[in-house]
């Protein structure tokens, strides 16, 4: 009676390891179907983050030059800030009037101050007396990443001769690209008159220009109204030297909505 008892003992012990084995065998069967979960590192998350910022960046670019939004990415890639520089005759404002404070102000609220600084050079010139006192020397020491020219044009206008003006603007364009081959250049037209005769004959030439050389054009004289009605007018200061608010808010929305991709 006792072997029995002892044998009946041994099969139930044996009878358990088997189930309990068989139970351990069916959880891991089910736990190795289950996808794996990891927990990404500090570094994996701030790698993601910087990659998406910049494609958010990069979305604001599509209508820069390529050459310009080649030279943006590698800047974002090294960390480097990259310069924007607005280059012309006072007509394009300064840093308290005109179009270019709320360009500026745009520019830096889209980018971002680490990714870019935005800068002014003004000239109260023709083009002939800019190149003749070099101040294209002064231009290429900023080493603007993109320059956005507006190649004295009203100025020149009664004083330099279209062919003349293409040519102060080629040598202009030529010599900063010496000191800085990698900056981009875009034209834009000063402010349109009021039923002027010669001047929108002088700004085709230079549109012109810029779509045989290949060069971006800034187009906002099509955001005026028609400068041959009374009512344009009132874009305009009463002796014609700059525009009025309104016409710069016309000038700088084309251009915040050029650079900004609105």
């Amino acid at each position: 009676m006792k072997n029995f008892f002892t044998i009946l003992l041994g099969i139930a012990c044996l009878t358990v390891l088997i189930l309990g084995h068989s139970n351990w065998n069916k959880k891991m069967a089910v736990a190795s179907n289950q996808p794996s979960i990891s927990i990404p590192s500090k570094q994996a998350n701030e790698e993601v983050t910087t990659a998406s910022s910049k494609e958010n960046i990069l979305v604001y670019t599509s209508n820069w030059p390529s050459a310009a939004v080649e030279t943006f990415k590698k800047a974002i890639k090294e960390k480097k800030t990259y310069k924007i520089l607005f280059v012309g005759s006072p007509a394009i404002g300064s840093d308290t009037a005109g179009s270019y404070p709320k360009v500026k102000e745009k520019l830096l609220e889209t980018f971002g101050t680490k990714n870019i600084k935005v800068g002014l050079k003004t000239f109260n010139t023709t083009s002939t007396k800019f190149i003749s006192m070099n101040n294209q020397e002064e231009i290429a020491a900023e080493k603007a990443d993109l320059i956005v020219l507006e190649p004295f044009i009203l100025l020149n206008n009664g004083e330099v001769l279209p062919d003349n003006t293409l040519m102060d603007l080629t040598k202009m364009m030529n010599d900063i690209k010496v000191k800085n081959p990698d900056t981009t250049f875009i034209l834009q037209p000063s402010y349109p008159l009021y039923q002027a005769k010669i001047y929108p004959s002088q700004v085709a030439i230079l549109k012109k220009f810029a779509e045989d050389n290949k060069i971006a054009y800034l187009d906002h004289w099509s955001s005026w109204p028609d400068p041959n009605t009374d009512a344009f007018k009132e874009y305009l200061q009463p002796d014609m030297s700059a525009p009025s608010e309104k016409g710069y808010e016309v000038w700088s929305n084309y251009l915040i909505k050029y650079f900004t991709n609105q």
